[in-house]
């Protein structure tokens, strides 16, 4: 089988691309301005510039998130969004070796979904395709062993969706995807701030506010200063937001996640449970970096759950990890070959 060069995580919130030899070669917000000039689109800027512009546009320029969900939305603007990231990562080209790529996915994704992915990547010129479930690089990244007989139960709480498996041998036993994740809190967050406070806030505000004060803890007394523009007067307004009053929401998406672990553990083998039982559940994605989720998750699930210490990368340094080890990488494409 073909080398592979780049393993990329094509994700609702951000696109990760990581390169043999090189590391995590980027990592930006999975987006695209497209700006009309003369009446013709053209590709304006992307990824962390492209971010910068919401809220912040004339007519003349349109911001666009093309990953809903975990899932390509908008083909289109997919592939000019990573054609640019490719640029960033290899300005020159990639000459030979071509292009060949493991592309991270939500272990729920259906056959069209998956084949929007070999399609945006065929536009692209790259030459060799392998899918493969983000809970097996996750559970690969944290360093559990390749060859463990053992089952463990992964969590990654993403921007669109969280994606739960319960993997044994790189094999996933059960799985599920949920669309519970950053961008549906942070709407839910914006929601409750027009409601209560009478002020709408822009996204990259309110996505402050859930990083900066998040938390699963009825004790946090956290609090943040933002502003946004009050309803009635279209005036700025400043308002004082504390973790409690966010607390429902981000108490709501966990419990969720929850639900969904424990549907999938009551469908599991004893042996299967035993397994977890004595290894726990581990966390990753960047919601998980919200202060108490391993303590919520395992009050709620009478497990021990772990998140990972850098639950950002857990899941493309194990692709990382993949792209050095083409023995482990193979046999784990042959599984995953629908």
């Amino acid at each position: 089988m073909a080398q592979f060069n780049l393993a990329i995580e094509l994700g609702t919130s951000n696109t990760v691309i990581y390169a043999a030899g090189l590391g995590v070669a980027l990592k930006e917000p999975s987006c695209i301005a497209i700006e009309t000039i003369n009446n013709k689109k053209v590709v304006k800027c992307v990824g962390i510039d492209a971010k910068k512009l919401v809220g912040k546009t004339n007519n003349s320029i349109e911001v666009f998130f093309p990953i809903v969900e975990g899932v390509i939305a908008n083909f289109q603007l997919a592939k000019l969004m990573l054609k640019e990231f490719l640029k960033k990562v290899a300005p020159s080209g990639f000459g030979k070796p071509k292009k060949r790529v493991v592309f991270i996915h939500a272990c729920g994704l259906t056959r069209e979904e998956k084949n929007k992915i070999r399609d945006l990547a065929y536009a692209l010129n790259i030459t060799s395709t392998a899918l493969i479930p983000c809970g097996v690089c996750a559970l690969i990244g944290m360093e559990v062993e390749e060859n463990d007989p053992n089952s463990h139960m992964v969590v990654n709480v993403g921007g669109g969706v969280t994606d739960i498996s319960i993997i044994n041998n790189n094999h996933i036993i059960r799985g599920a995807t949920i669309n519970v994740g950053g961008v549906q809190i942070d709407a839910n967050i914006a929601d409750f701030v027009k409601e209560n406070f009478q002020v709408v806030l822009g996204d990259n505000t309110v996505e402050t506010i859930k990083n900066s004060i998040g938390s699963l803890l009825s004790n946090d007394i956290s609090s943040i200063n933002v502003v946004g523009l009050e309803i009635d007067t279209k005036h700025r307004k400043e308002i004082r937001i504390f973790s409690n009053d966010i607390l429902p929401i981000i108490c709501g998406a966990f419990n969720k996640i929850a639900d969904s672990c424990e549907t999938l553990l009551n469908m599991c083998s004893s042996e299967v449970l035993q397994d977890i039982n004595k290894f726990g559940i581990y966390v990753c994605g960047g919601v998980s970096n919200i202060t108490g989720v391993d303590k919520y998750l395992s009050k709620i699930l009478n497990l021990p759950v772990y998140v990972d210490v850098d639950p950002d990368s857990s899941v493309i340094m194990g692709a990382g990890n993949l792209l050095n080890n083409q023995t482990l990488l193979n046999n784990i494409c042959k599984e995953f070959k629908g």
